[in-house]
């Protein structure tokens, strides 16, 4: 489990379990085959909670709006393209308490609803995440490839937020509405899993992961591209990284220069010692250049550091005044 307990401002705890109200939301597209079996499936669970159901729908070709119209399900249809707009497109139609993300390919089971909730009905988080590392899966339902790339990623944010995190692209998680509507998300793809991640580590809000069970992908064919997707997700993280821990981030690069401008530096120092005079002038520049672009990076990670430490501060007194 990973947590950050800082204060956050929270949904009224008065509520009782009666009275908060949980919507889940599905992003869909083309999923036909498992839509009806995951409605049915959320329709099924007993949680002393008023639940309700909400598929956005990124322009489906198939019967997927038609199923959900049938089981009497809220569909909006996606202004834009990708899951991340799809994510924050349709929590502007919500009014819950919580919201869970879930995917509709039938890969998440119902089943671990109730341990997403229960951290967030107790008050012990803000954001529930659900980790297929921690958790039971099925073979075949996560590539090698992704699971290292999940790991890289995990162990970038890990490193960056002093956090413990195992899986930041799981598409299942439990969140305070008015958490999200406070995390800064600019992703338009699969890469906003990420970011609500780090958001939320950044921000101080209590973050927990959860073992789940994650099943192998039915009905269509996945919609993930693993190298594309990837890039995105990569680009997005140095993206992030940058903004919220600037000078860990360029402090490492700084650190490469250096490490890098030894050897040419050592091998000069080497040639005075030995022979008195200084014979490769080349190696003298080229030690010169890494050494000052490690310092500049050093100086631009301590300027950036400053900036985003001022920003924290403006929006945390902002945030005191409301």
């Amino acid at each position: 489990m990973l947590e950050n307990s800082l204060d956050t401002n929270k949904v009224n705890q008065s509520k009782s379990d009666n009275d908060i109200k949980v919507e889940i939301i599905i992003p869909t597209l083309n999923e036909e085959g498992t839509i009806r079996e995951l409605i049915q499936s959320i329709h099924s669970q007993k949680i002393p909670v008023k639940i309700s159901t909400m598929v956005i729908d990124g322009g489906s070709t198939d019967k997927t709006v038609e199923i959900c119209k049938k089981e009497n399900i809220r569909v909006i249809r996606q202004k834009g393209k990708g899951k991340g707009i799809a994510m924050r497109e349709s929590v502007e139609y919500s009014d819950a308490d919580i919201i869970v993300f879930i995917d509709g390919d039938g890969t998440y089971s119902i089943d671990d609803l109730e341990k997403l909730l229960e951290p967030l009905l107790t008050d012990k988080a803000d954001m529930v995440v659900g980790s297929r590392i921690l958790g039971k899966r099925e073979k075949g339902s996560i590539s090698t490839f992704n699971i290292i790339g999940n790991m890289l990623f995990n162990k970038t944010i890990n490193f960056a937020m002093k956090s413990q995190v195992t899986d930041s692209l799981t598409g299942y998680r439990a969140i305070r509405r008015e958490l999200f509507k406070d995390l800064i998300l600019f992703s338009n793809s699969f890469e906003i899993e990420v970011e609500m991640t780090v958001e939320a580590l950044a921000k101080g809000y209590r973050v927990i992961e959860i073992p789940i069970k994650y099943g192998t992908r039915k009905g269509t064919p996945t919609k993930l591209n693993p190298v594309g997707d990837g890039i995105k997700i990569a680009r997005t993280l140095i993206f992030i990284t940058m903004n919220v821990n600037p000078l860990k981030f360029f402090g490492l690069i700084a650190l490469g220069f250096f490490i890098i401008g030894l050897y040419p530096a050592i091998w000069v120092i080497h040639e005075k010692i030995t022979t008195g005079d200084i014979i490769s002038m080349p190696s003298v520049v080229f030690s010169s250049l890494l050494f000052m672009t490690g310092t500049f990076a050093l100086v631009v990670g301590l300027v950036s550091e400053l900036v985003v430490r001022s920003r924290r501060r403006i929006e945390y007194l902002i945030s005191k005044k409301l």
